[in-house]
């Protein structure tokens, strides 16, 4: 073999060798779809020590296809704590485009039968569901300014290129306490400004853009779930002790005209996610009973006896707090009356 035939064998595994590291990296940096690749391989090489002239090859192209891939997840990691009768609660989800190519997404949104999401089973539907897409990419769901219900067009990047979508649905009237729905939003790749979803390619490989699902399931549909947590969030009771008689003080008392009643009110708190909060107060004393100047309480500690008025007695408790998992959160009220 010759020396001419050496360099020339060399130069052909150094192009061979240069191809393969340009397909990897625009492997590895998603190179759009639709991108033209074209390449020309080109030989040097003498004759009897004499150098000739470069040989090149004729341009060897072809297309780029569209790699479909993309994500939806459930943003806050959370579920989202409402109560029976609300309207309009907002749960939040990702779409993420991954593939390499500008797409559209079509969503759709359902409930879910006993699933568990966040350790709890979902046990409820929600009403009136409905998709609205982030329209000013602030991360919250204003009714006047998000109003596309599918993604028109969303880009891809080196990353990932993302968009907020909500979930905005209406619980029910009649929910019980602590119970769970669970709702599931779907996305499908589609061309940018279609609501159909984009197939995939069968068969080889063709001269143009061919299409290939690369999502997880490679089936062009992606989901998350988000829950919506129901709390009732209070609860009352209400007890009467006899403290004492005019007669027999507090030793052994017995409920005659003159004695001493004290009522106690228990308001609990059986929620796990959702603070009662603006909690009031009220009774209204029967009328054969004085109100005791005094004696009225909230949590132990006294209050004026301003919150006894018009044969009522009214206290701003506050805010009750949530079930920490353990104790739930009450609020105690006592006052006494005295039987006419």
């Amino acid at each position: 073999m010759t020396i001419a035939r050496h360099v020339k064998n060399a130069a052909l595994a150094l192009l061979a060798l240069s191809s393969v590291g340009v397909l990897q990296g625009a492997y590895a940096n998603g190179t759009a779809s639709g991108t033209t690749i074209s390449n020309q391989a080109t030989v040097d090489y003498s004759v009897g020590g004499v150098a000739q002239t470069q040989i090149t090859s004729a341009a060897a192209s072809f297309v780029v296809d569209t790699k479909i891939d993309f994500t939806v997840s459930e943003v806050s990691g959370n579920a989202t704590p409402t109560h029976p009768g609300q309207t309009n609660v907002v749960a939040t989800f990702s779409v993420t485009n991954t593939g390499n190519s500008t797409q559209g997404y079509v969503l759709t949104v359902a409930n879910e039968t006993g699933t568990t999401l966040f350790t709890h089973v979902d046990n409820l539907d929600v009403n009136n569901r409905r998709i609205f897409v982030d329209g000013n990419g602030n991360g919250t769901y204003e009714a006047g300014t998000d109003t596309a219900t599918n993604i028109n067009s969303l880009a891809n990047g080196a990353a990932g290129v993302s968009v907020t979508v909500f979930v905005v649905a209406d619980i029910p009237a009649g929910a019980a306490n602590n119970t769970y729905a669970n709702v599931r939003l779907t996305a499908q790749a589609t061309p940018v400004g279609s609501t159909t979803p984009i197939p995939q390619t069968a068969g080889a490989d063709t001269a143009g853009v061919d299409v290939v699902w690369a999502d997880a399931g490679r089936d062009n549909s992606e989901s998350a779930a988000d829950q919506y947590a129901i709390s009732v969030a209070l609860t009352i009771s209400k007890t009467v002790a006899l403290i004492s008689d005019p007669f027999n003080s507090t030793t052994n008392p017995k409920a005659i005209p003159g004695a001493v009643m004290e009522y106690t009110i228990v308001v609990t708190n059986s929620s796990t996610v959702q603070d009662a909060t603006g909690v009031i107060v009220g009774d209204t004393i029967p009328t054969t009973t004085s109100f005791q100047p005094g004696s009225i309480q909230l949590n132990g500690g006294g209050l004026p006896d301003s919150n006894f008025s018009a044969g009522k007695v009214t206290v701003n408790a506050g805010t009750v707090v949530k079930n920490n998992g353990t104790v739930n959160g009450t609020a105690t009220v006592k006052f006494r009356v005295t039987i006419n």
